[in-house]
């Protein structure tokens, strides 16, 4: 009941509230109505007697359910109370629990406190812990750095000196830095252990002088391979320099001084001879005074012989024993092999001759490698910190011993080529220094190009004046030779010339640039003879074939070395300008009637075009017939003839194939071009009608198949 009172009770809060109706007055009109009288009232009256009978039903069934309820809990009741006791004993285990559970509180409460007391004890006794270990550390160190022992005095006084050396001379480097502290020398201890510490520094400083001196000294033996003795042996005892240095800086300069001499006079020594070695490998023909492009001995009493000499021809000197002075002739080729080993003198004993370039590259290379090798060494050995100083005074003699040297021999050279090469090689071991990051030969190399450049200079320049005095003096043409050959000074010129602008390349530099004046002035110069000798032939005729050999020659070479167009216009304008006079001078010999025809004539029907020559009556005013007549016979019946001698003047008059037959084929050309225009001066004469001579005249078809003949055969 309870159950369903209160389900009740949820269901009517659920449900909406209405108010109160009284029902008084409604009782009270319905018991004034008359119920027979009102069927309303009737039906309202048998509604309210089926309530009363319902609600009477409902009440007496409420009454069995309670009294059905009552016995079902009296029925329950012994299972009510055994619920009851559980409770009752469950209440009581639970306030044991509370009591126990309380107790444990209050024991962890106290556990935390006393964890957090051992807490603060665990680190306060970290803290001395760690700090007496600091302690003990300066302490042990203090120890270690003053008291000197037994142990330590042998090592020093006794050991023998090997690598386990340095780690004692380290422990005693450490005792004497600590003792010289400011602070350290107020304390009693240190100021009792410094004497013997002083005993053990002028020890240490007296063996590793010894020491150190043995080694340096090792340096002087014969055939000792120095670089592996600085690098194998020396390097690892760097430290007793740096002990010397620090604790003796006296006998740290000794042992400087000692090593400066020492390796100063190896140097030199070693370098000379290997100079010397190379020199008898070196050609035994060096270029003279005699070797500039127009020899002054060529007019001497003594020219010829000197003149075979200067080809390669004389008795004195072999042909494999003299080089080229003006060609390259492969010379270049060193400048693809400056990074090559040296030459070894003694592998090569009495079979290859070389170039002055070629051994000045070799021991050039041997300097540079052996100068990046020792002041890499003295910066770690002597720890220099890059400073060149001392470096100087151990390589100064050996780059001093260079210098005279190259300074005798540019003395004495007259080799352009050799002198270009010299340059370029300088150039190249110059950046090779910078590559390497090494500074230390920068004064020399510069020394070097301020002693080679100038010369090469001078050389240039006294060939520019050879050129030029030989120009004043007439220098006469090649004995023995066909006059209009290519002369010898113009073959010199154009090796030369091909081999200075293949030197001075734009990988060169600046020394492009230097060159351009003296090759300008030298081209200058040898067309200036050119012409000069040309005007001493027997004929205009044959100073113009000179004059285009000449050239030709110029450029074969040009062409041949590549050179940049830059070097071969000016020479292909001129032979260009000299053919053209040429091709005249030979049509003016051969068809001087033809070509002075058509000149003379041709402006005189230059204004002559169709509609004027229909109106015209004859030939235009100024051209004689009579001569137009001549010329056509005359040419008919001498061109084939003509056209074989100038095939075999020009067969016979140039040196150079290709160029012959151009040449001819231009002139033949010319010639076509000749004959056309007088074709067309016919034309413009006889407009209506040909002349009676017309059928004499050669076609040009005819022409053009001789022309082509004879490039096929020439």
């Amino acid at each position: 009941m309870a159950r369903l009172s209160g389900r009740a009770g949820v269901e009517d809060d659920d449900m909406p509230h209405f108010e109160p109706i009284d029902f008084d007055d409604l009782h009270e009109l319905l018991e004034g109505v008359d119920a027979k009288d009102d069927p309303v009232s009737a039906a309202l009256e048998l509604g309210v007697q089926e309530t009363k009978r319902v609600a009477s039903q409902v009440d007496q069934r409420l009454e069995e359910l309670e009294q059905e309820s009552i016995g079902d809990y009296v029925a329950s009741f012994q299972s009510f109370q055994d619920l009851h006791k559980e409770i009752q004993e469950t209440d009581h285990i639970l306030e044991k629990m509370e009591k126990m559970l309380g107790t444990f509180q209050s024991d962890l409460t106290g556990i935390s406190d006393e964890i957090r007391m051992l807490q603060g004890d665990s680190l306060q006794m970290n803290m001395k812990l760690r700090n007496r270990r600091a302690l003990q550390s300066l302490m042990s160190e203090y120890v270690n750095s003053v008291v000197v022992s037994p142990t330590l005095v042998k090592q020093i006084s006794d050991e023998e000196i090997n690598e386990a050396y340095l780690e004692y001379l380290s422990e005693l480097n450490r005792k004497l830095d600590h003792v010289k502290q400011q602070e350290m020398q107020k304390l009693p201890s240190c100021a009792q252990s410094t004497p013997q510490l002083e005993q053990l520094r002028t020890k240490a400083v007296a063996r590793i002088k010894d020491f150190l001196l043995q080694k340096i000294n090792t340096l002087k033996r014969p055939r000792t391979n120095l670089q592996i003795l600085q690098r194998n042996v020396l390097v690892k005892f760097k430290f007793f320099t740096q002990f010397l240095a620090e604790h003796h800086p006296a006998v740290a300069r000794e042992v400087q001084q000692h090593y400066v001499e020492t390796m100063s006079g190896q140097y030199l020594k070693q370098f000379k001879t290997y100079v010397s070695s190379l020199q008898k490998l070196e050609l035994e023909y060096s270029p003279t005074r005699a070797d500039l492009l127009v020899s002054s001995e060529w007019q001497s009493s003594s020219g010829a012989r000197r003149f075979l000499d200067n080809i390669g021809l004389g008795p004195s000197v072999a042909l494999n024993s003299k080089g080229n002075v003006f060609s390259l002739s492969g010379r270049d080729a060193i400048l693809k092999e400056l990074e090559k080993d040296p030459i070894i003198a003694h592998t090569h004993k009495d079979k290859i001759k070389y170039y002055h370039e070629q051994l000045f590259r070799s021991h050039q290379m041997l300097l540079m490698d052996t100068a990046t090798s020792e002041f890499l060494f003295l910066n770690d050995f002597f720890d220099t910190k890059g400073d060149h100083g001392l470096f100087v005074e151990v390589f100064g003699k050996t780059t001093q011993f260079f210098l005279d040297s190259l300074e005798t021999f540019l003395v004495n050279c007259w080799d352009s080529v050799g002198l270009m090469l010299m340059i370029r090689i300088v150039d190249f071991y110059r950046k090779c220094m910078q590559r390497r990051k090494v500074s230390c030969l920068d004064s020399y190399l510069d020394a070097q190009q301020l002693m080679i450049r100038p010369r090469l200079r001078m050389v240039l320049d006294e060939n520019v004046k050879s050129l030029r005095k030989a120009c004043q003096q007439n220098l006469p043409l090649v004995a023995n030779t066909h006059p209009t050959h290519p002369h010898l000074v113009t073959r010199r010129y154009a090796e030369l010339a091909a081999s200075l602008y293949a030197l001075s390349s734009p990988d060169a530099g600046a020394l492009a640039d230097s060159l351009q004046q003296p090759l300008t002035q030298m081209q200058q110069e040898a067309c200036a003879l050119c012409r000069a000798m040309s005007s001493k032939l027997e004929n205009q005729e044959l100073g113009l074939v000179f004059l285009v050999n000449n050239y030709d020659l110029v450029l074969t070479v040009f062409h041949e070395r590549h050179l940049p167009r830059t070097a071969t216009t000016p020479f292909e304008e001129l032979l260009k300008e000299q053919v053209q006079l040429f091709i005249e001078s030979q049509l003016m010999r051969h068809f001087p009637d033809l070509v002075m025809f058509v000149k003379s004539t041709e402006p005189h029907v230059a204004d002559v075009d169709e509609s004027t020559a229909r109106a015209q009556q004859g030939p235009p005013p100024g051209v004689d017939v009579q001569r137009m007549e001549q010329v056509v016979r005359k040419f008919s019946q001498s061109w084939n003839t003509e056209t074989r001698q100038i095939n075999s003047y020009v067969m016979t008059s140039f040196t150079n194939f290709s160029n012959g037959s151009e040449i001819l084929n231009q002139v033949l050309m010319q010639l076509l071009l000749y004959y056309t225009r007088l074709q067309k001066i016919i034309a413009k004469s006889f407009p209506k009608q040909p002349p009676a001579f017309s059928h004499e005249m050669v076609t040009s078809s005819t022409l053009l198949m001789e022309i082509k003949q004879y490039s096929r055969s020439f």
